[in-house]
């Protein structure tokens, strides 16, 4: 019986390896599909054959300072390292200076960066990479003296020739929005029909550049560059939600219905100058949590994607310093799973993928997102979310229609209690659930991923109960 066992589970294995394989060659040899809010569950994304798309995604700016040959070994390098572990879509700003079109004279668009903005999307291709490009991050127009550079165009200034005395003629007059076109339609001209582009956002933190205008001109703009994009999403983005303050502007950003989903920014910050919230120094999934129920408690017609997320020194200020302590990936592992465990389209975007998730070789974690939710459907199931704490973890499932995911973490470690109180996480023992607390009413077996060990336990349900193995600081319970 034992050789008769063990030779069917070589047969099937050996038949679900032909399986994969011949799905692998299809989807190398078909034509890449648009990405689009879903038809049948708007929470989530699917492409235009239907087939339900979940973002795994990072943030990436092109470095500076390099040679356009190494600049490109370098951005092939993070493209390969990202897509080898199961990344699949990368946020980048088209404005930043490696890629900026309208380098040297305001209205007049570079042929240099675009080839380059070729070449980029050519490994975007070769990697099976989506991107989504950020038409803008600029904060003031100036020759001179300015507090963040980075965030400067001395182009468009008139003491260079521009056609503007600051940011607020940009943004708010009638010839301003004109130039913010104008480079778009050059760029839609090249890109319009690439679907390697997954989408455009307007411009990187709008809010931040001036907390009254930035409404009027999204509302307005947002139709004219989805008219110049029509296959590809087109949305805005805020500043973190960090305050009562941001919050209220997120509030009115909720009423854009020609937004097509909302992109969520958190960072944990334990700074003040902003009034920011205590729960952003709180452990990544509660402030993960309150930021997506926030957006959901409003917005039901639409995805929710947590854009960015990170951790600062205060206000800011720069990355965190306990990035350097977090060889383990404590951090990334928490932003990565929390925000598609609390109803997010898709996992957080890491920001800091140079200073952090390069630096402590972090990659491996996106893979063991894609290795907890392999075979899932999110559409299909229409996932709807759900959370428990009991002892002393902290639960955060999916129902749907045929199985409950539920991302388990140990409410008992969290990166206060490793890096600020350098206490060691204790394995997690004893932990269970109730079938009944998980939504489902009738199951024999539950899967459980371990995604620090990378490993599948099958458990029994006895009477109704699932004995969860111990673990360290999370696992993802598959209930179907």
């Amino acid at each position: 019986m034992k050789r008769s066992v063990l030779l069917s589970l070589v047969l099937l294995a050996a038949v679900f390896s032909c399986k994969v394989q011949k799905q692998n060659v299809t989807t190398t040899n078909s034509k890449l599909e648009y990405v689009r809010v879903s038809t049948k569950y708007p929470a989530y994304f699917e492409t235009t054959d239907n087939q339900t798309w979940v973002p795994v995604m990072i943030n990436y700016i092109v470095p500076q300072g390099q040679n356009e040959t190494a600049a490109f070994t370098t951005i092939e390098n993070y493209f390969r390292n990202f897509s080898n572990n199961g990344g699949n879509s990368m946020r980048i700003w088209i404005s930043s200076p490696f890629l900026e079109i309208e380098d040297e004279k305001a209205g007049q668009y570079s042929p240099v960066k675009l080839a380059r903005i070729d070449k980029l999307l050519q490994l975007a291709e070769k990697y099976k990479i989506r991107i989504k490009f950020t038409l803008q991050h600029i904060r003031t127009i100036s020759t001179g003296q300015v507090k963040q550079p980075w965030a400067n165009s001395a182009v468009l200034s008139v003491d260079n020739g521009g056609p503007f005395k600051n940011i607020k003629e940009y943004i708010t007059t009638a010839t301003g929005k004109k130039y913010y076109i104008d480079r778009v339609r050059a760029l839609a001209g090249r890109y319009r029909d690439n679907a390697q582009i997954f989408g455009w956002e307007l411009w990187n933190e709008m809010d931040a550049v001036d907390t009254k205008d930035w409404f009027g001109f999204t509302s307005e703009v947002l139709d004219s560059v989805k008219a110049l994009f029509p296959h590809h999403l087109v949305t805005q983005t805020l500043g973190s939600l960090h305050s009562e303050d941001a919050a209220r502007r997120y509030e009115q950003f909720f009423t854009l219905q020609n937004n097509p989903y909302v992109s969520l920014h958190r960072y944990i910050d334990p700074g003040k100058d902003w009034q920011q919230y205590d729960n952003i120094t709180r452990p990544v999934d509660s402030l993960v949590y309150d930021a997506v129920q926030f957006a959901r408690n409003v917005v039901h017609d639409r995805p929710v994607v947590v854009n960015e997320i990170g951790a600062v020194e205060a206000n800011h200020a720069g990355p965190s310093k306990i990035y350097p302590q977090d060889s383990a990936g404590v951090l990334i592992h928490d932003m990565i799973f929390a925000p598609f465990f609390c109803g997010a389209a898709g996992t957080g975007g890491m920001w800091h993928w140079d200073s952090y998730v390069q630096r402590q070789n972090l990659w491996h974690h996106y893979q063991r997102f894609q290795n907890a939710i392999k075979g899932v459907d999110p559409v299909k199931e229409q996932f709807s979310p759900f959370s428990l704490v009991k002892q002393g973890v902290t639960a955060y499932g999916l129902k749907g229609k045929s199985q409950t995911m539920i991302w388990c973490r140990n409410a008992e470690n969290n990166w206060k209690t490793e890096f600020i109180n350098h206490i060691t996480p204790t394995l997690k023992t004893g932990f269970s659930l109730q079938l009944a607390e998980t939504g489902r009413t009738s199951a024999r077996t539950a899967l459980v991923y371990d995604p620090w060990k990378d490993q599948w336990t099958a458990v029994a349900i006895k009477d109704g109960v699932i004995s969860v193995p111990p673990f360290l600081r999370s696992v993802v319970i598959v209930i179907k």
